[in-house]
Order: structure tokens, then C-alpha cells, then sequence
């Protein structure tokens, strides 16, 4: 096993590291409230040289068709300047990724606007009576003269507030698994939204979608009843991986800020640096970071070599998303009375946490996905 970075990715990074701290870290200076859609797009346009938003679509269909390892090290940089962005860029690859296996038309009209940051995409997944659980989705897919009519209610759906298009799952019949396609929906063509409050990454947009009788083509159908839930499945053996990067860029912030004060601060005559505990918690969070992130790249290792990663991503995630709550509860602590004030960045570092736990598949789910992996048998 290699485990070493190559010449080139390291030279990326350096360079988008330095890129970030310039032009990004402003934007997350700015007030933790939901910022407009220019203002978003004006960043992801400058994220375009660096991959984020074009890095996984191939060449041939005009993104940069970087291999996987190499778009989660940047997205780490991403994640660890600025997790609000971050989320916006991971949903414009997810997007990018679904719409290079369409057709011609889909690309032309969907995925090359997105590969100029033209246009912002959202995934519908999640509904309020489906959550983890894919075949559960209610949302109604049902079929009229020259294409199809939706009706339903996505929630929890990042980007959607200032989509110009979301990717739809929707559901064609009654069977479980084989009713589920996914389907490109224009804003034009009628659906509503609503920004929801969260705790903490509120710098981008994550929204309820409504489809009241919404209007679809056929050559909008991006995967008929049948593939759907396959597709989706490939997605998030893909996708859970970098949300467990998000989650190590927010725990590696939380680190620094944490080592940094306590070599800064003073207490018993002597910086706290020098304290038992705080090295002893200082320690845990290095080891709980190591330790994710090598568990994730093992995963993006897996996936850039054409190789199943379904028990990988997932346990990875799992560990992850964990493993940043614990560094962020550490870090908290280190900061003591100081950590909960709004003066100090940890504060937000420690609402934003739990959040990622939950993101592409709670914890809880990623459990069970492991232990139906282990065992053989399904618990949902």
C-alpha cells in the first residue's frame, strides 16, 4: 500500500490552500445567515480551477476528470476554510456525476452549465416521511402525454433554495426498489421552495422542495423506474466518503484552533500547553483525525480503482462524522469559558459537528449498512 501524495496532488493543494485562505476565507467571515444565490455562484466559480464543481466529470464531456483521492484532497482544504461552500461545491459534484451518464440533451442543457457554475443544482432525496431509508420515497412520478407529472415533497435539500434544477427521485410504481427514477425538474417548470433555519451552516441553502403537479419532458428522465435506486446507491458509495471529509476539515480546524490557544493561554504559571490533560487531549484529537482520514482515503482508493466500496464508504462516514465530534468536544473544552463565546471560531465549529453526522445517511444507518455488510441479513 501507497500512502504516500503525489508530486502534483500536493502541488494542487498547496496552491488551492493558498487560494482558499485569500479568496474564500472572507466569505466565511461574513454573517452566518443564508447568503444569495450570486454570491454563492461567484464562489463556485472560482472553486472551477481547482476541481470543485467539475473535478470527478471526464474530460471528454468537459470537466477535469480528476481521479477521486485527488478531488478529497482539495475538498478537505474546502471543508476546513469553509464547510458551508464546501456542502454547495459536494452537491455540484454529485450533480456532475449523475448528469455525465445521461444523454446528450442532458448534458448540453444541465451538466455543462454546471461545469461553468451557470447554474446551481440540487439532489432530492430526502422527504419528511423518508428519510435514510431510499425506498421509502412517496414523492409520485405519474405518466401523461410527452412525459410525466410530480407530486410530493422533498425536505433537508441542500442547495434547493437557490436551485436553478433539481435531480428528483420520484416514484414510477408500487414496487420498492424497481419504482424509484430520478428525474431533472427546472425551476421554471414550477416547483416551490423554503429555506430552513439549522443551527449552523446556515451560509448555504438547505430547503423543502414542493411539487404540485410539476411538469416533466421524457428526455428530462435522467434514470427510468428500474435504475434509480442503483444510481443512487453508486452515488453515495462516492459521496459519503467526502461528506466524512467534510467532517475531517471541520475536526482539523477544531485541532488547530484548539493547539493554538493552548499555547497561547496561561494558567497555574504556565501556558496550558504544558498541562497533562490538555496534552492528553490533544493527542486523542490527532489520533481520532489520523485515524478518519486514512479510513476515508482507503475508501477513495477503492472507488478511483473501479473497485466496490459500499462497507468501506460507509464505515469510513460512520468513523468520520463521529470522530469530529469528539474533536470538537475536546477543543471546546480546551478553550473552557472562552469556547462558548461567539468570539472565538470553536463555537461554530461545535454547532456545525452534529450536523454531519446526519448528512448522506445518519449514523445509525451506517451501522446498519455495516452490520447487513458483516451478517448477511437486513435490519431495515
Amino acid at each position: 500500500m501507497d500512502f504516500s501524495i503525489s508530486q502534483d496532488d500536493r502541488i494542487a493543494v498547496d496552491a488551492f490552500s493558498r487560494y482558499l485562505e485569500k479568496e474564500i476565507a472572507p466569505f466565511h467571515d461574513r454573517p452566518e445567515e443564508f447568503t444569495d444565490k450570486e454570491n454563492v455562484q461567484a464562489a463556485l466559480l472560482g472553486l472551477l480551477d481547482y476541481g470543485m464543481g467539475n473535478g470527478l466529470v471526464a474530460e471528454k464531456f468537459g470537466g477535469l476528470g480528476l481521479s477521486t483521492t485527488t478531488v478529497g484532497l482539495l475538498f478537505e482544504q474546502l471543508a476546513k476554510t469553509a464547510p458551508d461552500l464546501s456542502i454547495v461545491a459536494l452537491i455540484q459534484l454529485e450533480a456532475g456525476l449523475l448528469l455525465a451518464s445521461g444523454n446528450e440533451y442532458q448534458r448540453e442543457h444541465y451538466l455543462a452549465p454546471i461545469l461553468n457554475a451557470e447554474k446551481i443544482a440540487c439532489i432530492g432525496i430526502s422527504e419528511p416521511g423518508a428519510g435514510s431509508n431510499i425506498v421509502e420515497i412517496s414523492t409520485r412520478a405519474t405518466k401523461v402525454e410527452g412525459g410525466y407529472r410530480i407530486s410530493g415533497e422533498k425536505q433537508w435539500i441542500s442547495n434547493g433554495h437557490y436551485s436553478d434544477f433539481i435531480i428528483c427521485v420520484a416514484r414510477e410504481n408500487d414496487d420498492p426498489q424497481a419504482g424509484l427514477a430520478l428525474m431533472i425538474v427546472d425551476r421554471d417548470a414550477g416547483y416551490t421552495t423554503k429555506n430552513i433555519a439549522k443551527m449552523a451552516l446556515n451560509r448555504q441553502s438547505t430547503a423543502q422542495v414542493f411539487f404540485d403537479d410539476v411538469f416533466v419532458p421524457d428526455e428530462n428522465v435522467l434514470a427510468p423506474a428500474g435504475e434509480g435506486l442503483r444510481r443512487l446507491m453508486t452515488l453515495l458509495e462516492g459521496s459519503r466518503p467526502l461528506v466524512g471529509l467534510l467532517a475531517v476539515g471541520v475536526a482539523q480546524a477544531a485541532f488547530e484552533q484548539a493547539v493554538a490557544y493552548a499555547q497561547e493561554r496561561s494558567q497555574h504559571g504556565k501556558v496550558i500547553a504544558a498541562h497533562q490533560l490538555i496534552q492528553a487531549r490533544v493527542a486523542d484529537m490527532a489520533v481520532d483525525i489520523e485515524a478518519a482520514r486514512l479510513m476515508l482515503y482507503a475508501a477513495l482508493d477503492k472507488i478511483t480503482r473501479g473497485e466496490r466500496a459500499d462497507l468501506q464508504s460507509s464505515m469510513a462516514k460512520y468513523f468520520a462524522t463521529e470522530a469530529a465530534l469528539r474533536v470538537v468536544r475536546h477543543a471546546m473544552a480546551i478553550h473552557g469559558g472562552n469556547g462558548v463565546t461567539r468570539e472565538f471560531p470553536i463555537e461554530e465549529l461545535y454547532r456545525i459537528a452534529p450536523i454531519l453526522a446526519v448528512t448522506e445517511g445518519t449514523s445509525e444507518m451506517q451501522q446498519l449498512i455495516i452490520g447487513r455488510s458483516l451478517l448477511g441479513h437486513s435490519a431495515f
